[in-house]
């Protein structure tokens, strides 16, 4: 029979308390986090970015536009697109947008900070590479509806 002293018995709770808290984490968030993203229905600025990163996810990009402001968009007509930065990321990145902060200016303008999360997979042993970009993005409204009023993002 095994008799382990108290620190063993100490050391093997944590791990069984860890363990437990990972499997209900998990079930409760149903695994989201790099999971495939939805869109929101309600107009917000959070909500513009947020449905705009999950076009430019889906390769949707006639959707995305839907999300700029008529002065990006009629910038983005123009050569070179002011913001663009052409970044070729493997097939194999994920991508997740995390709002962290909004700051209305005033009625019709926020500024929302958010940060991208990128992993890619591979690696020794199967393990990845993670890193973050974190922006702060104008939104305006137009025509009553929330916009991104700023030429960087997302490319």
């Amino acid at each position: 029979m095994l008799n382990f002293d108290k620190f063993t018995w100490a050391v093997v709770i944590v791990v069984i308390l860890v363990l437990a808290a990972a499997v209900v984490t998990v079930n409760l968030s149903g695994g989201e986090g790099w999971g495939e993203a939805t869109y929101l229905v309600e107009d917000t600025p959070e909500a513009v970015i947020h449905n705009a990163f999950v076009a430019f996810m889906n390769q949707d990009f006639a959707k995305a536009r839907h999300y700029y402001s008529a002065e990006v968009l009629d910038d983005e007509q123009r050569e070179p697109f002011p913001g663009r930065r052409e970044i070729d990321y493997p097939d194999d990145t994920n991508r997740r947008l995390r709002i962290k902060n909004v700051s209305y200016v005033d009625d019709g303008e926020a500024m929302v900070s958010v940060v991208i999360d990128y992993y890619t997979s591979g690696g020794l042993f199967g393990g990845g590479n993670t890193w973050s970009m974190e922006r702060v993005l104008k939104v305006i409204q137009e025509e009553g509806e929330w916009v991104i009023d700023t030429h960087e993002f997302l490319y």
